[in-house]
């Protein structure tokens, strides 16, 4: 527990408790969700800032980018591929845009490719919430397949999608079934500023 009255302490325990339970996220969020940049984490042994090159929108040419991270897992950036990294940022920016806490929240983001298992579980009292991240890459059988398999398990199901031109075309496609589908910039700008 932060100490009343000092605000750097507080932002610090709101990114720790970010941190353990979405692992990962990228400067852009640690800018925007908790004032804070990595100059401010220096010194701070228990933080691990690191940088990898993450292309954010599946299939563009012009996405690829170095990104700044920062963990409290010092062996995260070794374990993990860059796209793994960038799918737990993705997940955490969702999770981050619906205003959840950690407590409510449960992420497996970095098993890529788990067709019957979603990004993360939201827990809404005894309700749970399917989520699911995408760059870009689940061409539309898969979507249809996850879709189906988690409308049986969960109460609903929020998509996150990086392109905004994606976003718009699966929520035509989702929405009249109750689909919630976002468009997150997990990376920069405000959450969700490129029209890709």
């Amino acid at each position: 527990m932060a100490p009343r009255g000092n605000p750097l302490l507080s932002k610090l325990a709101r990114l720790r408790a970010a941190l353990r339970t979405d692992r990962v996220l990228s400067a852009a969020q640690l800018r925007r969700d908790f004032d804070l940049d990595l100059g401010q984490l220096q010194g701070l042994h228990e933080f691990t800032c690191f940088s990898a090159v993450v292309q954010p929108i599946f299939r563009t040419r012009t996405s690829r980018q170095i990104i700044w991270f920062v963990t409290l897992a010092p062996r995260l950036p070794q374990r993990l591929s860059p796209e793994q990294i960038g799918h737990l940022c993705g997940t955490a920016e969702i999770r981050l845009r619906l205003g959840s806490s950690p407590e409510q929240w449960r992420s497996g983001a970095a098993a890529l490719g788990k067709l019957s298992k979603p990004d993360a579980v939201l827990t809404l009292g005894p309700h749970l919430v399917a989520i699911e991240f995408d760059t870009g890459s689940y061409r539309g059988r898969v979507v249809r397949q996850k879709c189906e398999h988690f409308a049986g398990k969960y109460v609903g199901l929020v998509w996150g999608v990086t392109s905004r031109v994606r976003s718009r075309r699966l929520a035509e496609a989702l929405g009249p079934s109750g689909v919630q589908v976002l468009h997150v910039n997990w990376w920069g700008g405000v959450g969700a500023d490129l029209d890709v």
